[in-house]
């Protein structure tokens, strides 16, 4: 399996090289956008919040009642509940870049932290906008990691080049997202191979929402990978899954003019999307 290495693809803060790569490949690999401060800081308060009681972990549950070999152990939303997270959402040196590959102001819809601790599942390869449901223009994907994430602890594997495709519906309705696989892809294209993606610490990747990517387990006997996450569409978004809302724009106000989708998505009348 190819790596970042292999593609000779580092990361860097050239804002049109970045723009040329994510408009080819779907991706792009920018550095520094966070301070070593900031990352100590995500760290030091993502590890308080799982011990806090809240139940604002996947599937409203609390941290301490996920299992990682069956769930995804993840902060769901965060941003809504910290004001230092919606500045780490917010941050200026993301929303500049997001500018350059939206070419247009971004706004933000969610957030998460993905602790990922020895032994976790890993995550099917899907599409975030099958989630999202943004449009007419689709989400973009920020992935900042606290360690690095490598094969061993279980990294994002993407297919570079597949921010070009529709997106690709599950052939059977009924189980759509709900699998143990977690992926709505039916007929993964055979024309197109997953890479494995290192990303370090002090990097984060940018990617399309249309760009198919998952993870593998965390194989680890003693390393997490826990990783900040945050969503964005463009000011031009017309209307996002119900689950997003309220949208807030790099100010951290909520933005009223976006519509909750209603049906009528690229997989059926009925599929108005999820939390992601």
């Amino acid at each position: 399996m190819k790596t970042l290495e292999d593609l000779q693809i580092p990361a860097i803060n050239d804002k049109q090289a970045l723009k040329t790569q994510f408009e080819k490949d779907g991706y792009c690999v920018a550095k520094n956008l966070y301070s070593d401060e900031e990352l100590k800081g995500i760290e030091a308060f993502f590890e308080d919040f799982k011990d806090n009681g809240t139940d604002a972990f996947d599937g409203g549950s609390k941290y301490e009642e996920l299992d990682p070999a069956t769930r995804k152990v993840r902060a769901m939303f965060p941003h809504r509940h910290s004001k230092k997270v919606m500045n780490w959402f917010t941050n200026p040196k993301v929303v500049d870049i997001l500018r350059v590959l939206f070419g247009t102001e971004p706004l933000g819809t969610q957030t998460m932290y993905y602790y990922k601790p020895p032994g976790s599942r890993g995550h099917g390869m899907h599409q975030d906008n099958f989630y999202l449901l943004a449009s007419p223009a689709v989400c973009i994907g920020v992935w900042t990691p606290i360690e690095d994430a490598d094969l061993e602890n279980g990294c994002m594997s993407i297919v570079p080049g597949s921010n070009h495709y529709e997106i690709l519906c599950p052939k059977n309705k009924t189980e759509r997202w709900m699998g143990m696989t977690d992926s709505h892809i039916s007929h993964f294209p055979r024309d197109r191979k997953p890479i494995a993606m290192p990303v370090k610490r002090g990097e984060s990747l940018f990617f399309h929402g249309h760009l198919i990517h998952g993870s593998g387990p965390n194989r680890s006997a003693d390393r997490w990978r826990r990783v900040f996450i945050g969503h964005y569409v463009d000011e031009a978004t017309e209307q996002i899954t119900k689950h997003c809302h309220p949208v807030v724009n790099m100010k951290g106000e909520v933005i009223s003019n976006i519509g909750v989708v209603q049906g009528g998505g690229p997989c059926g009348d009925d599929w108005v999307g999820s939390a992601h």
